[in-house]
């Protein structure tokens, strides 16, 4: 293995941020979940939480809380525990649950990879429910998951303590970009370039829909790359057509994670090219230094 070279280029990482719902899975995890473990009726709550939204609701609180306030739900409170186990019955999309140890021993294999130390980091930000994540199969690829929460007591929800809907995605997308993962940190502070530990141009973001585009545009007004996905077995549908068509996202394709696929050649290809220029920079750091060195 090539030796690690060091230089004062401090940009060596790689971020991938998926979305999860239409992304990773063809569902919404609440379907697969607890739907299925209370009877509901997807259609009729989904009307429900429109409903809501038309009386002045902002739409993931309105599903957060029928979650809580629904008859069946004060019957019956969700647990935080049951909602780890319900989580067996995510469905993934071809290739998802093999994909990251494949994606991962790709980047390890290009030389410049190697050359420079390159680490590539996975990253969900969903609407969803981290309780839900935290039981799925691929949860420990993650470097941080970032989903909506409860505050629990006696072990049953009580108040939405995190709220991620499709404009404020993008405060997850700027603590990856500075590094300030924890929710204690704050990340308005303005933070020089040369010390954010990923930029937006070493980012690429997957996602599948409309409630996407603040997050593909952030990442792509800064550098970065975004991908827009849809269900290989429904087709190029209204919302990936939207995307393409304002020019949100670079490229698109079936979401089939399966080495090989259209899917994966892409993000194969965006990877490398990303991992090439982080060696041009961090050669040309290098170059920098031992000028300075010697002059």
């Amino acid at each position: 293995m090539a030796k690690k070279k060091k230089s004062s280029y401090p940009h060596r990482r790689i971020a991938v941020v998926y979305d999860f719902d239409g992304t990773l899975s063809p569902n919404n995890m609440q379907e697969d979940t607890i739907f299925h473990a209370y009877g509901i009726d997807k259609d009729k709550f989904w009307k429900k939480a429109d409903g809501l939204v038309r009386s002045g609701y902002e739409r993931t609180l309105a599903y957060l809380s029928l979650l809580i306030r629904d008859p069946i739900f004060q019957a019956k409170p969700l647990k935080r525990a049951a909602l780890k186990q319900l989580a067996r019955r995510i469905r993934y999309f071809p290739g998802v649950l093999s994909y990251f140890d494949h994606i991962d021993r790709f980047v390890r294999a290009i030389p410049e990879a190697r050359e420079w130390g390159v680490e590539i980091e996975h990253y969900v930000i969903s609407s969803g429910l981290k309780e839900i994540l935290e039981g799925t199969k691929v949860f420990r690829r993650f470097k941080r998951v970032y989903a909506c929460e409860y505050a629990y007591e006696h072990g049953a929800p009580v108040f939405p303590k995190l709220v991620i809907n499709d404009t404020n995605k993008t405060q997850f997308l700027f603590r990856i970009n500075k590094g300030r993962l924890d929710m204690t940190q704050d990340i308005n502070d303005h933070m020089p370039e040369s010390e954010r530990r990923i930029p937006f141009r070493n980012m690429v973001y997957i996602g599948d829909s409309v409630t996407d585009i603040p997050s593909m545009t952030v990442v792509e007004r800064y550098g970065g790359q975004a991908i827009a996905v849809f269900d290989p077995k429904l087709g190029v549908n209204a919302k990936v057509k939207k995307l393409v068509c304002d020019r949100r996202v670079s490229h698109f394709a079936p979401a089939d994670y399966r080495s090989g696929s259209l899917l994966v050649k892409i993000i194969r290809r965006t990877l490398k090219k990303i991992i090439c220029d982080i060696s041009l920079e961090a050669s040309a750091a290098m170059s920098c230094d031992w000028v300075g060195r010697h002059s």
